[in-house]
């Protein structure tokens, strides 16, 4: 007689189970190892320095020097000197022979601006005509220190010179009434990188005579 073999629910359960579980884990029931993937690292962006400006800082650039001539023909070009003094005597020996080329002296302790810019004039000229009244023209041309030339444009504002930028210097000017004649006499104190040009005119119109000086001395 033949057995026959009954399955039981119980055991159709654990055999379903079991295959279950056999393919969730692909067969071998271990646990499939995976690579993690890393995300490459950006370098970071540099900030910019917000500790200040980064603009170079210019070279700065030395003040011309002035060639101061020797001899008063040369201390305009041709054309002005013709057009402002023409054929009035240069130096003439009846106003004293202190002209031309000089050499400076050292200022008496406390001197005026004015007295200083006379004092170290390396050139002197007047053109002026002895038969004349007091008609004319005197420059003087000389070197002075930094100090000097502020001492100089001091005095000059409070003696009641007119004082402004001209010509990259500075300018100091002054108008008085001639005390015999009914003209004018103008004075001028003129400082620029280390040179003292002081003009003093009486009676004779010029155009820009300090632009022309000016010109021939820095070139």
């Amino acid at each position: 007689m033949r057995r026959t073999t009954t399955t039981t629910t119980a055991g159709v359960a654990v055999l379903a189970a079991t295959l279950l579980l056999t393919g969730c884990t692909g067969g071998s029931g271990a646990t499939p190892s995976t690579t993690p993937t890393t995300a490459p690292t950006a370098s970071p962006t540099p900030m910019p320095d917000a500790g200040g400006d980064t603009t170079p800082t210019p070279t700065p650039t030395a003040a011309p020097v002035a060639s101061i001539p020797t001899e008063c023909t040369d201390i305009v070009d041709a054309q002005t000197y013709a057009a402002t003094f023409g054929d009035t005597p240069l130096n003439p020996v009846e106003f004293g022979d202190g002209w031309g080329a000089v050499t400076p002296t050292t200022p008496a302790d406390g001197a005026t601006g004015y007295e200083v810019a006379k004092a170290v004039a390396e050139l002197r000229c007047l053109w002026r005509d002895p038969r004349a009244d007091v008609s004319g023209i005197g420059v003087d041309v000389g070197r002075v220190t930094a100090d000097q030339a502020d001492g100089i444009v001091r005095w000059a504002g409070s003696e009641g010179y007119t004082c402004g930028p001209l010509h990259e210097g500075t300018s100091c000017q002054l108008v008085t009434p001639d005390p015999q004649y009914p003209v004018e006499t103008t004075n001028t104190l003129f400082v620029r990188d280390g040179v003292v040009v002081v003009v003093n005119q009486t009676n004779v119109p010029t155009d820009d005579l300090l632009g022309a000086i000016s010109t021939r001395l820095w070139g």
